[in-house]
């Protein structure tokens, strides 16, 4: 039996990566792997430096991750055949695992998920861009083969990171080992609450940092209430407290509070998320770059309706479905009151994620 060496995120709450480090050694093992899970050591249980994950606490994880992974080569129990899986390419250590099995000679597979990375526009590691261009493209040469959740994401990192910087063999050779899966969905996590009856509200979930754009969220909020006073609509986050990278953003949302206008909710359990998202009929987002988009395919989930920028990936999560996506912003109040008062079905849009896994699996037998 292969033995399959799982390097996962550190696992957070407020974060999918809790879902992950379970879900993946689980799914990995019904395939007929031998699953070793790589555990690190964590400064922290929450995103307090940082916004996607805390990162001082993720440098220092990481680390442990490696001390551990160098210690299985020096004790020679990496073998022939063993497939290395990286939650995260975007992970200072897949350079090692590739320098150590050649120098051991022990040939082995590492296969990564590429969630976002410092092409992402206006994402936390965008700062990184002037070195680590040639590190991004460096770690996907290393990898047999990457995850990705969207054909968005695909194109986007093939020509924001790979045409620029890497040869026209080199381009197509990253290019064939990119495969399109779509990030997992684990549904029975989210028949734990059940069904409850929909509210005529509203929901802004996505991070809110200044890459999410929530003030143009707030700002389609105050038109909503305005229009019909009636509309329940609330922020949610699953962080301990009420943050964003922009204090602006907070001063502004924390007012629209104090004037009624929205209710924000902070330090929710996955469950008390999940019943606020189940609850409302709309789940507003203004993004203005997403890979995948886990928020709305939550929203999916429990048939919530996303209104999402018609770009990105969002056609993909939304099926191109018309009702769901605004080409602009001066169709966002129509299609918000048209959509608090529909009643159709979108929850079989996800469907193709929860095999996600179960792909992944079969291309890495396949090599």
């Amino acid at each position: 039996m292969t033995t399959l060496y799982y390097i996962p995120i550190e696992p957070l709450a407020e974060r999918y990566t809790e879902q992950w480090y379970r879900r993946f050694p689980e799914e990995f093992r019904e395939a007929g792997f031998d699953v070793a899970t790589i555990d690190g050591e964590p400064l922290s249980h929450h995103v307090d430096v940082g916004s996607w994950l805390p990162m001082n606490s993720t440098v220092h994880y990481k680390a442990a991750q490696m001390q551990t992974v160098s210690a299985l080569f020096q004790a020679k129990q990496v073998k022939d055949g063993d497939v290395f899986f990286v939650a995260d390419l975007e992970f200072w250590g897949i350079e090692a695992i590739r320098v150590m099995a050649q120098i051991n000679q022990v040939n082995v597979k590492i296969y990564s998920f590429l969630h976002a990375a410092s092409y992402t526009i206006e994402d936390a590691m965008a700062v990184t861009a002037p070195y680590q261009k040639y590190t991004e493209l460096g770690w996907a040469m290393m990898c047999d083969g990457i995850f990705v959740g969207t054909y968005y994401h695909k194109d986007a990192f093939i020509e924001r990171r790979v045409m620029p910087y890497a040869s026209k063999e080199d381009a197509q050779k990253i290019a064939n080992k990119i495969h399109v899966v779509g990030n997992p969905i684990f549904l029975d996590e989210y028949r734990l609450i059940g069904t409850p009856e929909k509210k005529r509200q509203v929901i802004i979930s996505n991070r809110f940092d200044w890459e999410k754009r929530p003030n143009l969220s707030l700002d389609f909020a105050y038109l909503l209430k305005k229009e019909d006073p009636s509309i329940n609509i609330i922020v949610t986050t699953s962080r301990p407290e009420f943050k964003s990278n922009k204090k602006w953003l907070m001063d502004k949302a924390l007012g629209m509070q104090d004037d009624g206008i929205i209710t924000i909710y902070s330090g929710l359990s996955k469950r008390e998320y999940h019943q606020h998202l189940a609850e409302s009929k709309v789940m507003l987002t203004n993004s203005i770059e997403e890979n995948f988009g886990y928020c709305i395919a939550e929203a999916l989930v429990y048939n919530t309706y996303p209104l999402a920028p018609n770009k990105l990936s969002h056609p993909e999560l939304c099926r191109n479905d018309p009702r769901l996506l605004f080409d602009d912003e001066d169709e966002v109040v129509a299609k918000a009151l048209f959509l608090l008062n529909s009643f159709f079905t979108v929850s079989h849009y996800v469907e193709p994620y929860t095999e996600a896994i179960k792909n992944m699996a079969e291309i890495i037998k396949q090599g």
